[in-house]
């Protein structure tokens, strides 16, 4: 991942309509801390401002991730097809409110790649779990060694 890659200058002449494309890899999410290490995913941003002060920025991401499964731990292959939208402001100091983000003016520089991540990270399933006999089986059959009897039967 190339630092300047995913910097987009809001004070520059163009910025107003600009789309660029992001080939996300497993470099990419091993370069960033959290539940997604490794998936192949497109992204493209295009940018509307409308005004010289406020911008939006609209995502979309499609591919595959692949994560750790919630029962036997080895990744899942889970497909994203996903549309964000992010405000951005140039302002006095940075904030970050929600689904606005202030970035000072002074500097008028943002970088978009944890952004690209968090969205792509947050298309995932809140269960991830492979389809019925699909876990690793040496996991489940530890699981079951592990696990009490009483828990078995009030499931």
């Amino acid at each position: 991942m190339k630092a300047n890659e995913y910097t987009i200058d809001l004070l520059a002449p163009n910025v107003d309509g600009m789309e660029r494309e992001y080939h996300i890899d497993d470099a990419f999410f091993q370069n960033i801390e959290g539940l997604v290490q490794r998936g192949q995913v497109m992204t493209t941003l295009r940018i509307d401002g409308s005004t010289r002060s406020v911008f939006r920025f609209h995502f979309h991401s499609k591919g595959t991730l692949f994560a750790p499964c919630d029962r036997c731990l080895a990744d899942v292959e889970v497909p994203i097809d996903t549309d964000d939208t992010l405000t951005v402001k140039l302002g006095v100091e940075y904030a970050d409110e929600g689904d606005c983000i202030v970035i000072p003016e002074s500097e008028g520089v943002i970088d978009v790649s944890q952004f690209i991540y968090e969205l792509i990270a947050l298309s995932l399933p809140l269960r991830l779990v492979h389809e019925e006999g699909q876990c690793d089986e040496a996991m489940i059959a530890t699981l079951e060694k592990l696990t009490p009897v009483d828990s078995l039967e009030e499931e």
